[in-house]
C-alpha cells in the first residue's frame, strides 16, 4: 500500500524538516505518511480530525501524531469566504525515529520515554506549563541545523516523556484502516459534512455521492472511522456548537439550529452525549 503522502521528499534525507505555514486557509485533504508530525498552531481556528478524534483547534494548539495516523484539520467557514482577511500561521515539524535502534528503546532508562512514543501512535494535545516549554523548544529547532537540531527534538520528546500534561487523541487501540482509495472517499465525505453540517444532511445523499447504498456506506463509513455517521455529522455539531457558547449574545435556542439540529431536544441531548454536561451548565462554567 502506498500512502497519501505529503511533502514526502522533506524528511528523505533529514531526520527532521521544519516549516513555517503562511497561508490563507487550511486546504490539504485527510492524509498520512510515514513519519511523526508536530504542529504547533500560532494563528488559526477550526476543526481537526485525528484518527477516530474531532475537536475544535484554535490559536496555540499543540500536536504531536505517530505515522500513519489518518489527519486532517479544516478552518471555520470564515476562512475560506471570498476577500476573507483570516490566515493560517504554524510551526510543522516532520521527523522519523528510526536511527533509534532496539537496544535503546528497550532499555529500562527509556521507559517513560517508549511510553511516549505508544501515546503519540494515537496522537497527543499537549497543553499547560509543558506545552509553553515545548514551544521555547521549537523556536530553537527552527533556528538550529544539524545536530544540535536532533538535540532540541530529544530534549522535546524528553520533557513529555516526564509531564502527563498532555491528552491522547484517538481511542485506545485505533489502527488505520485506510487504503489511498478510502483517503480520497473519506475526504470526500468528511469535506462535505464539514462544509454542510449547520444544514440538513440526508444519508441517502452522502451514501450515493460515495456511490454506495445506504445500508454498504454504514457498514463501511463505521468500519473505516469506529463511529457511525450520524454520531460523526453530531459531533461536528456539538463541536461548533461549544465555539458559539462563548458568544454571550446567542441563546441556547439559537445555537443549537445554527449548528445544525432542528430541535432543542435533540440538541440537548446529543451535547450532554459528548460533552458530558448540559449547554447551560457549560456555558455557565465558561464565567466562572
Amino acid at each position: 500500500m502506498q500512502p497519501l503522502l505529503f511533502e514526502r521528499n522533506t524528511v528523505l534525507y533529514q531526520s527532521i524538516f521544519v516549516k513555517e505555514v503562511n497561508a490563507k486557509c487550511l486546504t490539504n485533504p485527510l492524509h498520512f505518511h510515514n513519519e511523526y508530525e508536530m504542529v504547533w498552531m500560532t494563528k488559526s481556528n477550526g476543526r481537526r480530525i485525528v484518527g477516530d478524534s474531532i475537536a475544535n483547534f484554535s490559536e496555540g494548539d499543540l500536536i504531536i501524531m505517530g505515522p500513519n495516523l489518518p489527519h486532517v484539520m479544516y478552518n471555520d467557514k470564515e476562512y475560506y469566504e471570498e476577500g476573507s482577511d483570516r490566515e493560517v500561521k504554524a510551526i510543522v515539524t516532520y521527523f522519523r525515529l528510526d536511527w533509534l535502534n532496539d537496544n535503546f528503546l528497550n532499555s529500562t532508562d527509556v521507559s517513560k520515554f517508549k511510553e511516549l512514543l505508544k501515546d503519540i501512535q494515537r496522537g497527543i494535545h499537549v497543553y499547560g506549563d509543558s506545552k509553553d516549554q515545548v514551544v521555547v523548544l521549537l523556536d530553537k529547532l527552527l533556528l538550529s541545523t544539524g545536530l544540535k537540531r536532533i538535540i532540541h527534538l530529544l530534549s522535546i520528546l524528553d520533557l513529555l516523556s516526564d509531564t502527563r500534561e498532555y491528552q491522547c487523541l484517538s481511542s485506545t487501540g485505533y489502527t488505520n484502516p485506510h487504503n489511498q482509495k478510502d483517503v480520497q472517499r473519506i475526504d470526500k465525505i468528511y469535506n462535505y459534512v464539514m462544509n454542510n453540517f449547520t444544514q440538513n444532511i440526508s444519508l441517502e445523499d452522502t451514501a450515493s455521492m460515495a456511490n454506495m447504498t445506504t445500508a454498504s456506506f454504514c457498514k463501511y463509513f463505521k468500519g473505516r472511522t469506529q463511529k457511525t455517521f450520524t454520531h460523526f455529522v453530531n459531533e461536528v455539531r456539538i463541536g461548533y456548537a461549544c465555539k458559539l457558547l462563548y458568544n454571550d449574545h446567542l441563546t441556547i435556542s439559537q445555537i443549537c439550529f445554527q449548528s445544525g439540529f432542528n430541535n432543542l431536544t435533540n440538541f440537548n441531548r446529543n451535547f450532554k452525549r459528548f460533552i458530558k454536561v448540559s449547554p447551560s451548565d457549560f456555558k455557565r462554567n465558561l464565567k466562572i
